[in-house]
């Protein structure tokens, strides 16, 4: 067998495992108002755990000991009330041959509203300083943990999770960064550890000396009086002492969150180092090793070469519920790739998917896996799609899957669309896995695919289609009411388009103003700053809003590292010959430029939507209304499941 190991059963306290890998848990938003249980989060647990497929553990979403920390939509466990319906989420699981396993979590001073931590210590995520918890408040949410454990095991389930990482309510005391405690519950590691043991004591008292313990948890925080490894290393000793059976590990701390679910833009395992030493100097502890392994191979070597027990995985799972059976048959090529695009992370900006809980880019089923399935089509058809970006390719697939005859037109040489920039750069390596697999998919289903083919309205009716898709995507957006002294061809400042910039258009002179700070802008002032260019960045908002918190963060950072000038709040005013004058708090000043780098958005390519085909017609994507890549492959699998 190609990855022996991972399908090694395994054990963690008393409990048996089938394989080694491990579900591990995620916000999915999937409670009502009232933090019930719904339907659509036990379909989502049923895609991934079923007929004995899936993975050896899921541990289910983080569900919350009290009132007072529920997210919106997150799961509640501080009232018998929810047993029920907990209970037959906790039958789904095992019935598709999983173990299952709840996480309990609370967040401490990182909830909007909750101003009480262990120490009075400002946290970035807020600015605001939190009182010290007293040993009574304490106390009151121990005995929180002790009946939700209860319920936890009432409800059926084999373990508890606890969610110690994150910056979350446990991990602020295990935390010498947060915890700067000097009574019985900070200073030593010893102290530390003392009410997380305490926890755990309690829900043991209240289940069952047998009852599995897994705490997820930083091995190391990676910053300035954070947890260092030997200091993790030193309370994962403890705490196995009081009476935790597995560690969910994962490393970087409160302040630095982008390590917990690592995006494209980081080292693909950042954890792996940290998660060795400490398999290295305990032994005896069962490790799960957590965040960012998505290479089956890379999981294999883990295991192989005793770095850890077992292997933690999330986004793959969201991505490709059938991920872990695929690895099993060795039917790698199947797999639907993760991007690491953490878009599962941004529901909240969607106010369109308020309503259903996680999205992703790939996975447009995800927490509708119930309404959004896929079958033979009744009644088979000619269509004809032109354009060959996001939204027609995963028409095209979708429809020729289902048995209709389709043609796809791609007026370049290249499938991909605006998604051929997106993931042009080395650490947009995982981001082509998208393209290349809606091509694989298309070939396999027999989609007549034709490049270089602009069709107009009479090359459309010339194949006698039954249908006609629409999906020709957008152009970038140019610079409007901007003076322009002199012009290009009169030896004016360049103006290029961030996405072909991103592709490798050459961009002249040494001094560049990149005009946009969202995604393509800030990606193309790093990579000209990098580069050697003068680089400034022009926003008329806030610079990166709208980006995914964690992504935004780092690319803030490598901006500053590389020396990029940012100017948000502001607009471009004019262009001159050699300068860009910018529009400030009611004061116009220049900026030395040979090149301006436009990434200020795109605008619906209409040209075919002036025709009468005759026959049902449909536009999809940017064509239609301008959005991302999920809205993209979203709206043609939808289409393509509709006709």
């Amino acid at each position: 067998m190609a990855f022996e190991h991972l399908f090694t059963p395994g054990k963690i306290g008393k409990l048996d495992i089938p394989n080694r890998f491990i579900q591990s848990p995620v916000q999915s938003r999937g409670g009502d108002d009232d933090g019930y249980v719904t339907s659509e989060l036990i379909a989502f647990h049923r895609a991934r755990s079923h007929d004995g497929k899936g993975p050896g553990l899921v541990i289910a979403q983080q569900t919350f000991a009290w009132p007072a920390v529920r997210l919106a939509r997150g799961l509640a466990l501080w009232d018998d009330k929810y047993i029920e319906k907990m209970a037959a989420l906790a039958s789904a699981i095992r019935k598709g041959g999983s173990r299952a396993v709840l996480q309990l979590g609370g967040s401490g001073s990182r909830l909007a509203g909750i101003e009480m931590a262990p120490s009075p210590v400002i946290g970035s995520w807020n600015m605001k300083r939190p009182r010290e918890i007293s040993r009574e408040e304490m106390m009151q949410y121990l005995k929180c943990y002790a009946e939700a454990g209860r319920r936890v095991y009432e409800a059926g389930f084999e373990g508890i999770s606890l969610h110690g990482s994150a910056g979350k309510y446990m991990c602020q005391f295990l935390s010498p960064w947060s915890n700067r405690r000097t009574d019985e519950f900070g200073g030593s590691a010893k102290n530390r550890v003392r009410y997380v043991n305490m926890i755990i004591s309690a829900i043991k008292e209240r289940t069952s000396a047998d009852f599995p313990v897994i705490l997820r948890m930083p091995c190391a925080e990676h910053t300035e009086g954070g947890l260092t490894i030997e200091q993790g290393i030193e309370q994962i000793s403890l705490l196995s002492e009081g009476g935790v059976d597995a560690f969910l590990l994962s490393t970087g701390g409160q302040e630095s969150l982008w390590s917990d679910c690592p995006p494209y833009c980081v080292p693909e395992i950042p954890g792996l180092e940290d998660f060795s030493a400490v398999k290295k100097a305990l032994p005896d502890v069962a490790v799960i090793a957590n965040c960012g392994i998505h290479d089956p191979f890379k999981a294999e070597h883990i295991l192989a070469a005793g770095q850890a027990d077992f292997i933690g995985i999330c986004r793959p799972l969201l991505a490709d519920p059938d991920y872990v059976d695929k690895v099993r048959h060795s039917r790698l090529e199947d797999i639907r790739p993760c991007l690491r695009c953490n878009n599962c992370q941004t529901w909240e900006a969607r106010p369109a998917l308020a309503g259903r809980g996680m999205c992703c880019t790939v996975n447009p089923a995800l927490m509708v896996e119930e309404s959004m399935t896929s079958h033979p089509a009744c009644a088979l058809k000619s269509i004809v799609v032109a354009g060959g970006g996001l939204a027609g390719m995963s028409a095209a697939a979708t429809l020729a899957e289902r048995g209709h005859r389709v043609i796809l037109h791609e007026k370049s040489g290249e499938l991909g669309g605006q998604w051929l920039a997106a993931s042009a750069g080395e650490d947009k390596r995982p981001f082509r896995t998208l393209t290349a697999g809606l091509v694989r998919r298309m070939e396999k289903a027999g989609v007549d695919i034709r490049l270089n083919s602009a069709p107009d309205k009479n090359a459309i009716l010339s194949e006698k289609p039954d249908v006609v898709i629409l999906a020709t995507g957008a152009h970038p957006r140019d610079l409007s009411g901007v003076d322009i002294l002199p012009s290009p061809e009169q030896n004016g400042i360049a103006r290029l388009f961030g996405i072909d910039v991103l592709r490798g258009a050459r961009v002249p002179g040494r001094k560049a103003v990149v005009v946009g700070g969202r995604y393509i802008g800030m990606e193309c002032a790093v990579r000209l700053a990098e580069q050697g260019y003068e680089t400034s960045l022009v926003e008329m908002n806030e610079i990166g809003r709208g980006v995914i918190l964690r992504i935004r963060g780092i690319m803030f950072r490598r901006m500053m590292e590389a020396g990029v000038r940012l100017f948000p709040s502001s607009s471009v005013f004019r262009l001159t010959r050699h300068q860009v004058e910018i529009a400030h708090g009611g004061s116009v000043f220049p900026i030395d430029a040979d090149a301006v780098i436009l990434a200020i958005g795109t605008v619906p390519d209409k040209s075919l939507q002036e025709h009468d085909f005759g026959v049902p017609t449909h536009v999809i994507g940017d064509c239609r209304r301008i959005g991302d890549a999920r809205d993209a492959v979203a709206q043609g699998t939808e289409l393509g499941l509709l006709l």
